[in-house]
């Protein structure tokens, strides 16, 4: 367990439990079937003397916000407030060991305090791939930062067009729910070719994908439908056997994540070092 306070929320079991059993009801679980699956999934919080207090706060402080107290969660942390098990790992520290005294008789207060009307929920958005791995992208490049102002004053690059390879679909587990409700985000390779206007897809065979230290370059593109209206990506080709194709495409750097807010700027980056090293095609 990592702490750096002695606040409710200020260490990693308590901010964890919490988004997991409010990502359960966004997924519209039942607040007693949310429950009964968060403990199930940390069955290891629970059983450790020092993460199971911690567990219990988490779930009925949340519960209790949120209408929901359930009345044997309010026990079982009450419970834990009573025993002192908590207040042990604080003992050498006689300040802190008071402040988080008093937090937990604070929280006690609020379990034993009539809870607030249940609160609706949002509903928990999932992240889709917006492409199939195979799929040859065309993009154009409009030169702008997160502010929207141009990076570069004079920068070549503007309006230019680059190929992008999607190479893999990468999953993002939320907390501890299962792999159905990970989000999905499109990893791409860019291609040696920036040119004036949309090409052939025929170029490809003249032409490879970046890399540097004899690695893929590699990028997350982090693009829901809303972002996809303001910046436009086109398929020119789809190859759903490229992944059997190819077996260097997970051989790559870490990846690095672009929302439409900074795309630009990497993609102007790659291709001003494509360029120095003499890497970008000729054709």
């Amino acid at each position: 367990m990592g702490a750096w306070g002695v606040g409710l929320y200020q260490d990693d079991v308590t901010c964890d439990i919490k988004e997991e059993y409010l990502d359960r009801l966004r997924l519209g679980f039942t607040n007693m079937e949310a429950t009964i699956d968060v403990i199930d999934s940390n069955m290891d919080y629970i059983a450790d003397e020092e993460d199971g207090p911690l567990f219990w706060f988490a779930l009925a402080e949340t519960q209790w916000k949120y209408g929901r107290l359930l009345p044997e969660v309010k026990e079982e942390a009450l419970k834990c407030i009573e025993s002192g098990m908590d207040l042990e790992r604080w003992k050498d520290n006689k300040k802190m060991y008071e402040k988080r005294k008093l937090v937990l008789e604070s929280l006690a207060l609020k379990l034993n305090s009539p809870q607030p009307p249940e609160k609706k929920v949002s509903k928990l958005v999932i992240k889709k791939a917006n492409w199939e791995v195979g799929d040859v992208l065309l993009y154009k490049i409009c030169d702008r930062n997160s502010e929207g102002k141009r990076i570069f004053k004079e920068s070549k690059w503007h309006n230019k067009y680059i190929l992008l390879r999607v190479l893999e679909i990468a999953h993002f587990n939320k907390g501890s729910l299962p792999r159905e409700y990970s989000d999905e985000m499109d990893i791409v390779g860019i291609y040696n070719w920036v040119g004036d206007q949309e090409p052939d897809p025929g170029i490809l065979d003249r032409l490879e994908l970046l890399k540097k230290d004899g690695k893929l370059l590699r990028r997350t593109l982090d693009f829901d439908t809303k972002d996809l209206k303001k910046i436009e990506f086109k398929v020119i080709k789809k190859d759903t056997e490229y992944s059997k194709k190819n077996n260097e495409i997970t051989n790559g750097q870490g990846v690095i994540l672009l929302d439409p807010y900074h795309i630009d700027d990497d993609f102007i980056m790659v291709l001003m070092d494509a360029e120095k090293d003499g890497s970008l095609a000729d054709v």
